[in-house]
């Protein structure tokens, strides 16, 4: 992994997997023409965006933990990656929620919402209570059910990486390409049931586990470990991006084109060189544009789109923003959810972020006295 180049382009792919979600979601208007529902399903079939965003975690989370110091300063990374933002989400959900009257609580209204405040402040995101089933979509924010199988990914990753250095150990490389086909294969027989046999079952594993999911996180991270054996295949893009589109038509017309959150993986292999053979394409020439890339990168708020799109999705309609025109609707729709984004990077998420070294400093000082402790 040593091999990696530090400069690449995934944060115009993250961005492309963000506002694939965004206007996925945007379908959900009320007043969403049908034209408008038509073109944007097609389109975030072919680019599914909760996929690219499992497998660029992967590829990119695997690398993180590579230089990482210790298990400690990765976890830090992470909680302060995902949390700042979720609960700044919830902030702003409370505000909006109570300010302007959304619910009207009573009785036992009041356990259901502590219970939702409790589960919207760590991993239970699938408690959606029926004092909110009247706001918008009847979800606050259904799109955070990502959060929980993200979750999993982070804890799962060193029990991963252990287990294939200790199949690497014993010159059984091939193995994780083993474990890899059949997440490939559990996805495809999931997806088929979960699509045309849905049952309570099939709800638990899609929203609950990362069962389903394991195959673009584990493929992002096949190619983060053998990047060098994979980088000659991606020197050029256009090859990967022609055949995603042969594939995707070919696989359509055969009746096998499951797309968005359950995309064929082998379609989505074809897609995943083409990303990886864009995020590393060599820098541009353009001093500007590298100017841009730069600036964007620092200020990423890809994760703030999709953690505040449906909050504010859900709040238009309640309130009944530009019921009457979609165009005015539709750009309000992406500038609020930009723009509270931003104010979560800026006010709240860079701050924490800088204190992550005085975090981890903490929290291994308080690892090792515990072990000094327990050895005496």
């Amino acid at each position: 992994m040593n091999n990696i180049p530090r400069t690449n382009h995934f944060i115009w792919l993250r961005y492309l997997a963000a506002f694939s979600i965004v206007f996925s979601h945007s379908k959900q208007f009320d007043t969403a023409p049908q034209s408008y529902i038509d073109v944007v399903a097609t389109l975030t079939w072919f680019v599914p965006g909760v996929p690219i965003l499992f497998f660029i975690s992967g590829f990119l989370i695997t690398l993180s933990s590579s230089n990482s110091d210790s298990l400690t300063a990765f976890f830090v990374k992470r909680v302060l990656r995902v949390y700042p933002p979720l609960w700044a989400a919830f902030s702003v959900s409370l505000v909006l929620i109570f300010t302007l009257g959304m619910v009207d609580l009573h009785g036992q209204d009041w356990l259901k919402f502590l219970l939702w405040s409790l589960g919207q402040l760590t991993v239970v995101f699938f408690y959606h209570p029926d004092f909110l089933s009247h706001v918008g979509t009847g979800v606050l924010n259904g799109s955070l059910w990502v959060i929980p199988v993200i979750l999993q990914f982070y804890l799962g990753l060193p029990l991963l990486k252990r287990l294939d250095a200790y199949w690497v150990q014993r010159g059984k490389t091939q193995y994780i390409y083993v474990v890899l086909i059949l997440c490939g294969l559990f996805n495809m027989v999931f997806h088929y049931f979960n699509n045309f046999y849905p049952n309570n079952v099939t709800k638990v594993i899609h929203f609950l586990t990362f069962l389903p999911w394991l195959f673009f996180f584990i493929l992002g991270y096949v190619f983060s470990r053998d990047f060098v054996r994979f980088r000659r295949l991606t020197q050029y893009a256009t090859p990967w991006i022609l055949l995603h589109v042969m594939l995707f038509i070919s696989l359509a017309w055969l009746g096998f084109r499951w797309g968005r959150n359950d995309i064929n993986p082998i379609l989505f292999t074809v897609l995943a060189f083409f990303i990886v053979s864009i995020a590393f394409k060599a820098p541009s020439t353009s001093t500007l544009f590298n100017k841009i890339e730069k600036a964007i990168a620092k200020n990423d708020v890809s994760f703030g789109l999709f953690v505040y799109q449906m909050v504010v999705l859900n709040t238009m309609m309640f309130l009944g923003v530009f019921e009457d025109n979609w165009a005015a609707r539709l750009v309000t729709f992406l500038i609020a959810t930009i723009m509270i984004s931003s104010a979560s990077l800026i006010l709240l998420e860079k701050p924490l972020r800088h204190r992550r070294d005085w975090f981890i400093k903490v929290l291994s000082s308080r690892n090792k006295l515990s072990k000094g402790v327990e050895s005496k």
